[in-house]
């Protein structure tokens, strides 16, 4: 078996799960307590929230605990509306966001919310003239996704946000996808607020955060004995945010070691190899602006699910894990203008860090051969 699908999901790092086992056992205290075992459980909390941060470029105290990317996005959306008390309503995202970001959306459009969508081309890459259009003093939030999950496409965050700025809405971005395969500084993008999922950077499921800016008086999420700053009450699931603070300081030292460019190596090798062997392959996303462990392609005349099943080997994805196809297909690659019968191809193939040169030779040979078979 040869695993491919590492946007989906990734393995909890050894690292990680070493330092998460005694938290289960022998440090269960609770960091809410006074005596001296509870409060060195505290410490530690502070020493990974602190881990989070220089991963991102910023403060501790601006990294808040969720239970993932989901609950960070509904938080960031649900509550930009509630800043502005009912004088900004409009919240604009892009047309390929994660469900978690689009049925929030629309979930608050029926409480009087305006959702705008800012399409993209046929890149994946969001149209800034169409942001402009959309842009003026009503609008609350302009939420678009860093990299996406399907595609890989990285967005230009920082000209989105001095748009937005520009007419005082505040900004949002899913870097989900994108934390861990890229540098990501919340000072560079100049956002607002910013969503980690843990289980995308080789923690464990469950947990993550969401950066608020310093400054930013947005409403706490969940309300209780006071816990993140008032700003989510609630125990805190110690293991899991000493996961997340050790994954940031292994994607640290990847990023700081050659980790991207040599992913990004192995990815066009795969590339390469199905585009030099099969006529009537597709390649989805910007050429250069992509993420460098992500490939998402189709094959002209066949679904992606039919491509999987042609080879068993494999461990890909017909799409985001989230999504569920139609008969339409991918709703990335429909909103990208792409036809529903090659949108229905789809296949993503996600590398990590423990993909080897092997496993992308494999991988193409068992692709190049399953097409080939058939034609």
């Amino acid at each position: 078996m040869i695993y491919l699908d590492y946007n989906a999901t990734t393995p909890v790092a050894s690292e990680v799960l070493t330092a998460m086992l005694p938290y289960f056992t022998d440090k269960f205290y609770n960091p809410s307590s006074s005596y001296p075992e509870a409060q060195e459980i505290r410490v530690a909390l502070s020493k990974a929230r602190s881990d989070v941060a220089t991963l991102l470029g910023t403060v501790s105290e601006s990294i808040i605990w969720t239970s993932g990317g989901t609950e960070s996005n509904n938080w960031a959306l649900t509550r930009s509306l509630w800043y502005w008390g009912g004088q900004r309503r409009r919240i604009l995202i892009s047309a390929i966001e994660h469900p978690s970001v689009m049925e929030t959306a629309l979930a608050l459009q029926k409480d009087g919310a305006e959702i705008c969508l800012i399409p993209v081309n046929g890149d994946g890459m969001i149209r800034l003239e169409e942001l402009d259009a959309l842009l003026d003093e009503r609008t609350a939030l302009v939420s678009v996704m860093l990299a996406n999950n399907e595609i890989g496409t990285i967005q230009p965050i920082a000209e989105v946000a001095q748009r937005a700025h520009r007419v005082g809405a505040l900004v949002h971005t899913d870097a989900s996808q994108a934390i861990g395969k890229i540098p990501v500084n919340v000072s560079s993008l100049d956002v607002d607020m910013l969503t980690v999922a843990g289980h995308k950077v080789y923690a464990p499921k469950g947990i993550g955060a969401l950066f608020i800016r310093p400054g930013l008086d947005i409403s706490p999420w969940v309300w209780g004995g006071g816990q993140e700053h008032g700003k989510r009450s609630g125990t805190e699931n110690v293991p899991g945010i000493i996961g997340l603070g050790v994954a940031a300081q292994l994607a640290n030292e990847w990023l700081n070691h050659g980790g991207p460019s040599q992913q990004t190596m192995l990815r066009d090798q795969l590339q390469n190899d199905l585009m030099s062997s099969i006529s009537h392959c597709h390649v989805f996303g910007h050429p250069t602006m992509r993420l460098p462990n992500t490939l998402a392609f189709a094959i002209e005349g066949w679904t992606g699910a039919e491509v999987l099943a042609a080879c068993p080997e494999l461990r890909a994805g017909t799409g985001s894990a989230c999504h569920s196809l139609t008969d339409e297909g991918a709703p990335t690659l429909r909103a990208m203008g792409f036809p529903a019968d090659l949108a229905r191809g789809l296949v993503r193939i996600s590398l990590g860090r423990q993909t080897t040169a092997a496993e992308i030779s494999r991988a193409a040979y068992l692709l190049v051969q399953a097409i080939k078979s058939r034609n």
